[in-house]
């Protein structure tokens, strides 16, 4: 797979997490509205998982798009949640 591919995969898999996120908010009560440099974070957060496991050489197989697209997306979401973490602490002090 090419590391294009990969990029790709990983945004791909960045979109769907932030879409079924921002459903999952717009669906309560008082809903969210989209925030699309929100969506682009995520995406950007996304095609820096998927660079960074293309330069690292991690093999994910070809086996099945969806298994690359669940790890993508499992590691889309930890890492946002990390930057967040890690943002909101320098911001509070």
């Amino acid at each position: 797979m090419t590391g294009v591919e990969t990029v790709l995969i990983a945004v791909l898999a960045a979109a769907i997490y932030s879409a079924t996120s921002y459903l999952k908010k717009h669906m309560k009560d008082d809903p969210e509205n989209f925030d699309p440099v929100k969506f682009a974070a995520t995406l950007i957060v996304g095609a820096i998982v998927g660079f960074s496991m293309w330069t690292s050489g991690i093999p994910i197989t070809q086996e099945a798009v969806e298994t690359q697209l669940v790890a993508y997306a499992g590691l889309v979401a930890i890492v946002e949640n990390v930057i967040k973490v890690i943002y909101r602490a320098f911001t509070k002090s």
